[in-house]
């Protein structure tokens, strides 16, 4: 899916910034809803195709570090990448093998508190831990379907106690881990096979832990947006296959922002959509007619999403190898 990219290392590159309001991005065929207090600009941060540094090779997981610095797994690449606040290439780790600190195909990354950086080695089966500077720390987890292993982990977060939680493409479940890796609970398929009904998941590959500490999961193969209590017991669930606002295609990266809205990018529907705690649509954001778009806030595959302290919302594009954020508007 990779090769739609720009070429060479960008930092800020691409056209102008174009700003976006709900119903003044670039325009989809969908419905767009009157503005809901979502407005701001979209600007290219990073990106290219490629394997040098500053360059990419399916961005798929990102996080953003305390110190605003970006880390990007690289499904293609086997690496996972850290650049500054500004996309400028700082550090890089990891290559294509199953050894200690190899990769295929990484998909999720998170961030501890402590500054660990926990990785899903999703062709491995097992999560990585490094340190901040990316020294190995720790491996959990093989191949299976026993607590504490794994079936393709892709989504991963980590609570205010450092408690991790994973969800497996493979076993269409979500497992937490305690800070130490052993397993505590899991919610969803029991057999590996996904399902649709309440609590259960065809796919689970993107979430986000609300302050609450309740869980809203993205559910790629049921075209849904689920949220269930920390506790595991379904709570409420939105959306289904389509293009209007509020429905998806295959919905992916799964962030909240500052002010509680949920914002969730659409890998088949190209598109970034907000909504409320509700689940209320208040804005979308893709090429026109939902196609696969290269310009500035236009997507290609988009996959990950993670939102900075300050509100700025970064995302990852298979298709255009690069990343892209939107600085909200200041009132």
């Amino acid at each position: 899916m990779v090769g739609f990219g720009l070429t060479g290392t960008c930092v800020s590159c691409g056209p102008d910034p174009v700003t976006a309001k709900t119903g003044e991005s670039p325009a989809t065929d969908a419905e767009v809803p009157p503005s809901r207090g979502v407005s701001g600009t979209w600007e290219i941060v990073a990106g290219g195709g490629g394997s040098v540094a500053g360059q990419f090779n399916g961005p798929a997981g990102i996080a953003i570090g305390a110190d605003g610095s970006i880390l990007v797994a690289e499904h293609g690449n086997h690496r996972v990448q850290r650049l500054s606040a500004t996309g400028s290439p700082v550090a890089e780790w990891g290559r294509k093998g199953s050894g200690p600190g190899e990769f295929v195909n990484p998909y999720g990354v998170a961030i501890g508190a402590d500054g660990r950086v926990f990785v899903a080695d999703r062709g491995n089966n097992r999560l990585q831990i490094f340190s901040p500077t990316g020294d190995l720390i720790a491996m959990w987890g093989k191949a299976g379907k026993d607590p504490g292993q794994f079936l393709a982990p892709e989504a991963l977060a980590l609570d205010l106690s450092g408690n991790v939680y994973v969800g497996e493409y493979g076993n269409n479940r979500v497992q937490k881990l305690g800070a130490s890796g052993d397993p505590i609970a899991s919610w969803g398929a029991t057999n590996g096979r996904g399902g649709a009904g309440p609590g259960e998941f065809n796919w689970p590959v993107g979430f986000a832990i609300e302050p609450s500490g309740s869980l809203v999961i993205a559910d790629w193969g049921n075209d849904r947006i689920q949220r269930i209590s920390g506790a595991g017991a379904p709570m409420s669930q939105w959306g289904r296959k389509g293009t209007l606002a509020g429905e998806f295609g295959n919905p992916n990266g799964i962030a909240i922002d500052p002010d509680g809205r949920i914002w969730v990018t659409e890998y088949s529907n190209c598109r970034v959509q907000v909504l409320s705690s509700e689940g209320r649509p208040l804005a979308q954001f893709s090429a026109t007619g939902m196609r696969p778009g290269k310009g500035v806030g236009e997507f290609t595959y988009p996959r990950g999403i993670a939102i900075d302290p300050g509100g700025a919302v970064y995302v990852t594009e298979f298709g255009n190898s690069r990343i892209q954020r939107f600085t909200p508007a200041r009132v």
